[in-house]
């Protein structure tokens, strides 16, 4: 005769909530620990990255040439301007010997850095630079070199995973601050046009704009917003779509919005 014996007849009282408690408990143990390990890395990737910023700002002295009154003059009348259409305390602003159509801002809890590349600067005429000094100055404004250092876009410290991960987290916003900044650039240029303009220098350099149909170019836009593919491939980028960002600052200057703003500075 074969007699059997569940384990539960016989399982003292309790021993099945203390086994559950002993895994839950382990469970926010770990937990607990990751997160723990994870911000640290996190923290460390930040401070890496704010102190790379605090040491390439240290390195334009010496080695780009920053824009005066006695140097570059016309430029500093341009960055003043913008600035005060900005309402704003005018930041330093370089110019860097480099080839590529490109100008950025940097700075993390203090000085506040601007720098032109001398490709730029030479591709724009007046009212197009100070719409790109406009753009860089609105990104100090806004606070974005700020927070640059949470989307590890500077290329400071650099951990596997986690500089990628904290990368992809910021995108959307990366995009939706590059608009409010060609905002802050036609605040600063007043000039709807050479907003534009710039941007297409920007897409085919200076030399081929002159051939550039600006209104076939915006009609690219139709055919971005019916792919799949390019939507997807924009919402992997830290920038919009330039064809994007025209039709989205021609949209703005035709705005009341805009109208006030400009209105409300000389």
């Amino acid at each position: 005769m074969t007699v059997s014996i569940r384990p539960n007849e016989y399982r003292v009282s309790g021993e099945t909530l203390a086994l559950l408690i002993g895994v839950i408990s382990l469970a926010l143990i770990l937990l607990f620990a990751t997160a723990i390990s994870v911000g640290i890395v996190t923290f460390l990737v930040v401070a890496g990255t704010a102190i790379a910023v605090w040491i390439q700002q240290s390195q334009l002295l010496g080695g780009c040439a920053r824009v005066s009154e006695n140097q570059f003059p016309e430029i500093h009348a341009l960055a003043k301007e913008a600035a005060a259409r900005l309402a704003m305390r005018p930041p330093e602003v370089f110019i860097k010997q480099d080839p590529s159509l490109n100008a950025f801002a940097i700075g993390f809890l203090g000085r506040k850095s601007v720098v032109l590349h001398s490709t730029t600067v030479e591709a724009m005429d007046k009212t197009e630079l100070e719409q790109i000094i406009g753009h860089e100055f609105s990104h100090i404004k806004c606070g974005h070199t700020n927070l640059i250092v949470l989307t590890s876009s500077f290329g400071g410290v650099n951990v596997p995973v986690i500089s990628q991960v904290l990368g992809f987290i910021f995108l959307l916003w990366s995009r939706k601050a590059e608009y409010t900044c060609d905002r802050g650039g036609l605040l600063a240029s007043r000039d709807p046009r050479a907003a534009i303009t710039a941007m297409c220098k920007l897409a085919v350099g200076p030399v081929l704009f002159k051939q550039m149909n600006v209104d076939d170019f915006m009609n690219q836009h139709t055919a971005v917003a019916g792919s799949e593919v390019a939507r997807l491939s924009e919402n992997l980028a830290t920038h919009p779509y330039l064809v994007k960002r025209i039709r989205a600052i021609r949209q703005f200057s035709e705005t009341d919005q805009y109208r006030r703003l400009a209105a409300r500075m000389p």
